[in-house]
């Protein structure tokens, strides 16, 4: 089996090489649970965190998806991940919770200048390069490369914070982050700058984002897909490092070792997008794909209940969290039933939607875990996803795009 198609890394290499890069030093969302945790947070406050930076792409992602759309997703990215790097290294300079909090909703304007507009540069590049066949791989590679980082930063983050303490994820997260953007400029980019004054771009900027939030109105895949994805959002938040990480530190996982079980999650995820496309295409396509891998999830997120030891923990947080792969099929219906002039916005429209949901939920999941114990929590989450299952079916199939 071909690893590579014809021209792939000739034409996205630096991407790649980004994400790979980008990764293997991402230590942020290894441990900042047990650092906020060790410094003496809750995990309601933590909730609080989240909610912050979540809050602040709310605010700011429809304009700056939309000045992506209009003046260039390549700048745009790279600044958003030069800020957003810099304002990760500061997190280490204080212990206070507002100050954390403050930069928290800080980078999280400046990941809204990445969020949707990474991709639409790149399939709009590929496009223009009449290699739509690369839509595909672009998605499935680009997790499998930040999956395989995300194995060498569990196991380079444990070394590193047995020999120095938590507070080192900090400054190497931050370091990386710069990094990444110096490897992504390489990347080609199809795009014709416009040259307006600022009051028409202005009004330009709304407008677009107007009409794109027509277009999702009047498309029933598109929202029926939408709210499916609101939904597993939902249940993201009650399954992230929130509850996961109490719940094993509970069970006996010493810090240290978080990185090493992580990495070994993830192994899956490196191999798993090679298959995915021979998986979807036995299983009948996207939709019947989606429905079987969500309802597995949440079958084994039900089981949790019985959940009494460590190592029973440990392998079903390694099976749970790597299913969330099934949305790489979700992004990809997603990009093909919307149209290149508004990718972008709709992008961060969606992005921002999802935002407020889990800026809603991060404190409340906070809160449970603290109240009931995340055993309690990850139940929930379960029954958070069966509703999801309903809604796929009832896209319609002359709507999905073939595989």
């Amino acid at each position: 089996m071909r690893i590579f198609k014809k021209d792939e890394i000739k034409l996205l290499w630096p991407n790649y090489s980004s994400k790979l890069v980008g990764s293997i030093l991402w230590l942020y969302p290894i441990f900042y649970v047990l650092y906020f945790r060790e410094i003496g947070f809750s995990l309601t406050q933590i909730g609080f965190l989240a909610s912050a930076y979540l809050i602040a792409t709310v605010l700011f992602e429809i304009p700056t998806g939309a000045i992506a759309d209009i003046f260039g997703r390549k700048f745009s990215v790279i600044t958003g991940e030069i800020l957003a790097g810099i304002a990760m290294l500061l997190v280490m300079f204080s212990n206070n919770f507002y100050i954390i909090l403050g930069l928290f909703f800080i980078r999280g304007i400046f990941r809204t200048l990445t969020s949707g507009a990474d991709e639409a540069w790149i399939v709009d590049y590929l496009k223009f390069k009449k290699r739509k066949n690369l839509i595909h791989e672009y998605y499935t590679k680009k997790h499998s490369f930040m999956s395989l980082g995300m194995v060498l930063s569990g196991i380079i983050g444990s070394l590193l914070v047995s020999i120095y303490g938590l507070w080192i994820i900090w400054p190497v997260t931050g370091f990386t982050m710069l990094l990444s953007a110096l490897i992504i400029s390489f990347q080609s980019e199809y795009f014709k700058a416009r040259k307006t004054k600022i009051k028409i771009q202005l009004k330009t900027i709304f407008s677009h984002a107007h009409k794109s939030a027509g277009y999702l109105k009047n498309n029933v895949s598109l929202r029926l897909l939408l709210i499916a994805g609101l939904i597993i959002t939902m249940a993201v938040a009650f399954t992230s490092e929130i509850t996961w990480y109490p719940l094993l530190q509970n069970l006996g996982l010493k810090v240290e070792w978080f990185g090493y079980l992580v990495s070994a999650s993830f192994v899956i995820e490196i191999i798993f997008p090679y298959f995915m496309k021979p998986i979807i295409k036995a299983l009948g396509g996207y939709k019947r794909y989606l429905v079987i891998a969500i309802g597995i999830q949440a079958l084994l997120l039900l089981s949790v209940l019985f959940v009494k030891s460590l190592i029973w923990g440990a392998i079903l947080y390694s099976i749970v969290m790597p299913l969330y792969l099934y949305r790489i099929a979700s992004s990809i219906m997603f990009q093909h039933l919307v149209p290149n002039k508004i990718r972008a916005t709709l992008g961060s429209i969606s992005n921002m939607i999802n935002s407020i949901i889990s800026a809603v939920m991060f404190p409340i999941v906070g809160f449970l875990t603290d109240k009931f114990g995340p055993i309690v929590t990850l139940f929930i989450s379960g029954i958070i996803l069966l509703p999801a299952i309903l809604i796929y079916t009832k896209i319609k199939d002359r709507n999905i795009p073939k595989i």
